[in-house]
């Protein structure tokens, strides 16, 4: 996979505005309030497991719950 970025779906249990889905370069999102527990979906291209490893220390230092992380299908856009 040299050169090319992989796509994720990331769940985080809480409702990140716009401004920090740019900050995380996350492409638009979906926000869930009606689970017991408000969640957000992001969607991001990311190049390799380091990119995965700054992504997950990001939202950790955020103080973000991840509720899963998703390797999407490589044909949908």
């Amino acid at each position: 996979m040299h050169g090319m970025a992989v796509q994720y779906s990331v769940c985080v249990r809480s409702i990140l505005d716009e401004g920090w889905v740019r900050v995380l370069h996350a492409k638009p999102i979906a926000t869930h309030r009606h689970y017991d527990d408000p969640r957000t979906l992001l969607i991001l291209d990311l190049a390799d497991q380091a990119a995965m490893l700054g992504l997950l220390n990001r939202l950790h230092n955020m103080g973000l719950t991840v509720l899963s992380v998703t390797l999407c299908p490589a044909d949908v856009e």
